[in-house]
């Protein structure tokens, strides 16, 4: 099969590797449907991470596709289920899985598709890829609704819920503000702000593209560089930028909320004393994806979320690596394969 290759920074290739198969006996084979890139991915391609030099690795860890193979013992999905597929590898039982952990699990610790870590896992731009756990890795997608539109639902898709939903569902009338930058996590976060949280929802960015989109999701839409309001119950860090973030930190009410979804690679220095006076509650961490799937799909299925408008354009399988190494791959490409 077919394999999409991070060679080094600007270059990608597919290599023909071997296909695999069934391991375990609670193992599946998924052929993908859709495929898009993490807003991570368009760090690493463009020699911004660590992972930038550790080339030649398979790249990708979002999709969703068609069930071609089950071990034995799966008992919830079956060959032909169209599914989207957890970014990270979970065992689903262990004690951080249950805490709903599950980018940390215990047994798996960091695995995931598409990066060289702790393990080879293959990626998610790869023609066939296998699903340990299944039953518990595998969202099964709703009917009536456009898969490819759901590319993202294993990692951004599902860390836009995830990011503002256990935060903010309890508040009355709230209010959140996203500092864009990173692509389209800050845009997926805008949608379920909107339109699941029911919040006054503000964006605050510089790239013309992204602003449009927000104002299309529902939020008012200012340029980051300019006056921001600071009383927000939720401000989300989607800038992966040490300046974005401070204005996120600053603009929350007396204990409100900041969470980040940006990965910052170098220290980053904080106003600690400033968020000491307000009580700010910040968090920064990997996305729990396998248990904000479920949500995020039925928000979907109901018509209260929008990913349609968060892609950025659709290309065919082939166009992978001439795509993602333009000077313009947009903010969420999604590439469809054929079968």
């Amino acid at each position: 099969m077919k394999s999409l290759m991070f060679v080094a920074p600007g270059q990608l290739r597919f290599d023909e590797v071997d296909a695999p198969t069934i391991v375990d006996g609670k193992d599946a084979l998924v052929r993908p449907l859709a495929a898009t890139t993490c807003d991570l991915d368009h760090h690493v391609i463009a020699d911004k991470t660590p992972f930038s030099g550790f080339g030649p690795f398979p790249l990708g860890h979002e999709c969703v596709g068609t069930v071609v193979e089950v071990g034995p013992d799966c008992t919830d999905v079956a060959v032909g289920d169209v599914v989207g597929v957890a970014w990270h590898i979970a065992c689903g039982t262990c004690a951080q899985c249950e805490l709903g952990h599950t980018a940390s699990c215990l047994l798996h610790g960091d695995a995931q598709y598409g990066l060289p870590v702790n393990g080879a896992w293959g990626g998610t731009f790869d023609e066939l890829i296998r699903v340990p756990y299944a039953d518990f890795n595998l969202a099964k997608l709703p009917a009536g609704v456009d898969p490819v539109h759901l590319a993202s639902i294993g990692d951004n898709l599902a860390l836009g819920w995830e990011t503002v939903m256990p935060t903010v569902a309890q508040i009355t009338a709230p209010k959140v503000a996203v500092f864009g930058g990173t692509g389209s996590i800050g845009l997926y976060c805008v949608d379920v702000a909107v339109h699941c949280a029911g919040a006054r929802t503000v964006y605050y960015d510089d790239d013309p593209v992204r602003m449009k989109v927000a104002e299309q999701l529902g939020a008012e839409v200012h340029d980051i560089h300019g006056k921001r309001e600071k009383d927000f119950h939720l401000a989300v860090d989607a800038g992966c930028n040490p300046e974005r973030l401070r204005k996120a930190l600053l603009s929350v009410m007396p204990e409100g909320h900041v969470n980040s979804v940006g990965i910052y690679f170098d220290d980053v220095q904080l106003p600690l004393l400033a968020l000491y006076q307000r009580g700010v509650h910040f968090h920064n961490g990997k996305g729990h994806a396998r248990p904000n799937m479920t949500p995020t799909l039925e928000a979907v299925a109901a018509g209260k979320l929008h990913p349609e408008l968060v892609t950025s354009s659709l290309h065919t399988w082939e166009e992978i690596p001439t795509v993602l190494t333009s000077d313009g791959p947009g903010h969420k490409p999604i590439f469809v394969l054929e079968n």
